[in-house]
Parts: C-alpha cells; structure tokens; sequence
C-alpha cells in the first residue's frame, strides 16, 4: 500500500482550550461519525469539538478517564474502570457496567457480525482482555477473552475479526487476538517503540502512538498479516506523552489526546475520499453496478472485497477466484453486506509471479 505519510499535509494543529472550556486530565480522544465531530475525555466530563479544537463544547454530563469508543449510535467510555454507554444524539446515559475482577481498563475497539455488536478492552493491571456484547446497550454482557495476554496491553483496534493491542514497555510488541477464540500471537515482537499507547487503523495501515519516542508511528499491513518497518509521522514537540489516538470515517484526519501537556494534536493523511488506485500491468477495473460489483482482468487472479458502513463499520468480507474477463457479483455471492456498504475495498492479486497489485477504494455515498 501506498505510504499515508508519503501524503501527509503539513497543516496540524494543538489544541488545548477554547471559549472558556479548559481541557484537563486528558487521555482519549475519538471521532464520532454521526454529527462529525469529536469527543476527548476531560476528567470528569467529557467535552466535544465539531472544528478540530477551535471550539470546545461539554457532551453530556458524564465522565471519561482512559478509552472511549463509537459504535453506531452509541458512545462508549471507561470512567475508572466502569463502562458506561452514551447515546450520541441526546448525550444522555443509557447503561453502565463494573466488570467483574478489573483493575485498570485502558483501551477499547468494536467490531459488529451478524452475532451483534461488540467491544474488545484491556485491563492494563491485569493483562487480561474483555469482550463485551453491546447489542443492548442498556444490557451489556461481559466476558474474559483472553485471561493473561503476558504483556501490559493498552490501546486496542480491530480489523477483520482480529484485536490488535499494543503493549507498554521497553520495545513494546503488537498482539493480534482472535474475537472468536481468543487465540493469541505476536503480530510485532520488536516495534522499537516503549510504551507504546494508542492505536487505530485505516485501509490496512495503523497509526500507534508511544511515549519512549514521543511519536506517531505509521505501519502498514501486507496481505499476508505481516506489520512494516514503523515510519515516523511526527516525533517530539508538540507531543507530550501521546496516548489514546483516532482516526475519521474519511481516513483523512487523526488526532492524538497528549496528556502531558493537555492538548488535542489533530493531523492530516490522505484523502481518501479520492478514489485511490494502485495502477498494475494488465486491464484491471472495479466499479459499482448497481447493487452488484463489476470485476474485470486480464488475467487469472484472487479478488478480496471488504465492505465498510459510513460509521467506519467493516460490514463483511469476501474472498474469490476469477478468471479473466468481466464478472459482477451479487448479494447471494458475496453477502448481504454488499447493498449495505457505502465504501468497499477491493483488491485484486494476479496469478503469476512479479505482477502487480490492483487496490481501488469505491465508494457509492458522499462521504461526510
């Protein structure tokens, strides 16, 4: 994949307070798709800026002390160890839960199947790592994914069923964690990177944020699962101790809660709102056709198809074999997900050594 810093803008901005609200004690920040906006805990409130930090105003009247998460319509946000549910309309409280033998939950990613919607969230102190069913909101249930990881986990993501956590510590490594199972390995034994905190993804590239450096590290994602040599997206000043980051639906905008010195630091990557192709030596196109997606090659190969909600919500994932010529594939091939995905991303290996790679992100709604 195309490196996002290669196309990262100059123009970021820290923000730290703004129309008389001050912000204090923070450690997360997150997007929150619905009215395009975004929420950073702030003690014991939250507070919300819908023009990255020019002006703040207070969500709710609930607390946030360490990870915050968006899923759907529904904010979610540790408060010293509970987890509570924030509609994101109303801003009111739905639901709460104290999880059982828990003594610092940290971070948190979601992930939704056709079982519900689900959170996954580490214990820091204890190294144990949490599903939580979310469907009802007003009713969750939790469970002991995994009962000791063996590191220190903080900052979770999920992508295609997988957690990925990282880790505090010297030279911190990155655990990729089965949703399902619970089965466990070591995605990165060797990030270079100490204490490392935040973490989120777009399009098959993750951003983690550490404190030993003071940096934003940029990594990428092969098809075979394997993480790139990290590449620096900014490092020391105006970082200060960068925890909980997050990244918008569009993927063209990030921003890191530094609690050491109390400012938002909010970046920009690539527009994807652009149609990004990887140009290959061979006839390759991809595009909606109605409900339907049209393939066409020039030659054998593999097509994987991963579609996405403009909540940022993978909605599924699809992998096939077609020979060359022109295919569209339906609902009843790929899964009822297709008619629901306003963004898709479709790839596209060839049979044949030394062939490229075709990568192009449709999309059938304007984004935000």
């Amino acid at each position: 994949m195309k490196r996002l810093s290669s196309l990262l803008l100059c123009s970021a901005a820290c923000l730290t307070s703004a129309w008389g609200q001050t912000l204090t004690s923070i450690e997360a920040v997150e997007y929150e798709p619905n009215s395009d906006r975004w929420v950073v805990s702030n003690g014991n409130s939250m507070l919300v800026t819908a023009d990255e930090g020019v002006t703040w105003n207070t969500f709710g009247s609930g607390g946030a002390t360490h990870g915050m998460e968006v899923l759907g319509s529904t904010l979610f946000a540790i408060q010293n160890n509970v987890l509570r549910a924030y509609d994101v309309v109303t801003e009111d409280q739905i639901g709460s839960v104290i999880p059982l033998g828990v003594t610092f939950l940290n971070g948190m990613g979601s992930f939704s199947n056709d079982e519900g919607d689900f959170l996954v969230v580490s214990d820091f102190g204890t190294g144990r790592i949490l599903k939580v069913d979310v469907t009802d909101p007003m009713d969750m249930q939790v469970s002991t994914l995994v009962g000791n990881t063996g590191t220190t986990p903080n900052g979770v993501t999920v992508v295609d069923q997988t957690a990925y956590v990282v880790n505090w510590g010297g030279n911190a490594s990155v655990l990729a964690i089965d949703v399902e199972t619970g089965e466990q390995s070591t995605i990165l034994g060797n990030s270079g990177l100490g204490n490392c905190d935040g973490v989120d993804h777009v399009w098959g590239s993750f951003v983690v944020s550490s404190w030993s450096p003071q940096r934003l590290t940029l990594f990428t994602m092969d098809d075979d699962g394997a993480w790139s040599d990290g590449e620096t997206l900014v490092q020391g000043s105006p970082l200060s101790n960068p925890a909980d980051l997050s990244i918008n639906t569009a993927g063209d905008t990030y921003a890191v809660a530094c609690s050491g010195n109390n400012t938002v630091y909010f970046g920009n990557l690539m527009d994807w709102n652009d149609v990004t192709e990887w140009a290959a030596p061979f006839d390759t196109h991809a595009a909606w056709a109605g409900t339907n997606l049209e393939l066409a090659q020039a030659q054998d190969g593999q097509w994987t198809l991963r579609g996405f909600d403009l909540q940022g919500r993978q909605l599924g994932s699809h992998k096939v074999a077609l020979p060359q010529g022109t295919s569209r594939l339906s609902r009843s091939e790929v899964g009822t997900w297709l008619e629901r995905a306003s963004l898709a991303e479709v790839t596209f290996q060839p049979n044949g050594a030394h062939a490229g790679t075709f990568r192009t992100t449709l999309k059938r709604t304007a984004l935000r």
